[in-house]
C-alpha cells in the first residue's frame, strides 16, 4: 500500500484530486493539516499529531547543531 499526502491551500484544486483519485478507484481521506509551531508543540493541538505533520515540524531546521544530552541537562545533573 502507498499513501501519498498533498498539501493544498485549493479547495477547486483538492476536490479534482480527490474527484481524480476516485476515478481510477482510489480511496481517499482528507484530514487538517496542522502546521506545527514550538507553542503547538509545548502546549498540544487537542489531538495526537499525523506522522506527517511530526516529521514536517522536525525536518524544518536540519542545518542545526544538535545539543548533547550531558548539555541539556548539566543544570540539572549538577544541582545533586
Amino acid at each position: 500500500m502507498t499513501t501519498l499526502i498533498i498539501k493544498s491551500d485549493s479547495d477547486k484544486k483538492t476536490n479534482l484530486l480527490i474527484r481524480f483519485a476516485e476515478e481510477l478507484g482510489l480511496q481517499t481521506t482528507t484530514q487538517d493539516f496542522k502546521e506545527l509551531d514550538t507553542l503547538s508543540m509545548a502546549k498540544g493541538i487537542g489531538r495526537k499529531a499525523t506522522d506527517a505533520e511530526l516529521i514536517d515540524y522536525l525536518s524544518r531546521e536540519t542545518d542545526t547543531e544538535p545539543i548533547d544530552l550531558e548539555s541539556a541537562f548539566s543544570k540539572y545533573l549538577s544541582a545533586k
